[in-house]
């Protein structure tokens, strides 16, 4: 996540592009990223799902905080809102640990390590 951490990019841009990330592994349940994006993204993930389980109109405002990309907010006829909370109940009766990291190897060019982060 070193093009994320840079000096020169300011916090609302890592805000913004980590919550866009964040809104494709709920909608599409895996993305191909990097190792360290991957481990950044596991820990909003797991805060937003955990608004998810308790499902009140607390919980969808501050969830809708984190996705208000418009790219996002309709797929097909599915709201993003929508799926976080079915994803939400499906979870439900687990304590934690809602995503997986599996490793690719890594990318020519950078040597930088690929992963797939996915839903389990």
């Amino acid at each position: 996540m070193s093009y994320i951490q840079k000096a020169g990019k300011n916090s609302a841009w890592r805000r913004n592009n980590l919550n866009n990330l964040v809104a494709d592994v709920i909608l599409y349940e895996k993305i191909e990223t990097s190792l360290p994006t991957a481990k950044s993204l596991t820990k909003l993930l797991a805060k937003l799902i955990s608004w998810a389980k308790k499902n009140t109109l607390h919980s969808r405002r501050l969830a809708l905080c984190h996705l208000v990309n418009k790219k996002h907010l309709k797929n097909q006829g599915k709201n993003l809102i929508e799926k976080l909370f079915d994803l939400g109940s499906k979870y439900q009766t687990r304590p934690g640990g809602y995503s997986r990291i599996i490793r690719l190897g890594l990318r020519n060019g950078d040597n930088n390590m690929r992963v797939i982060l996915s839903l389990v």
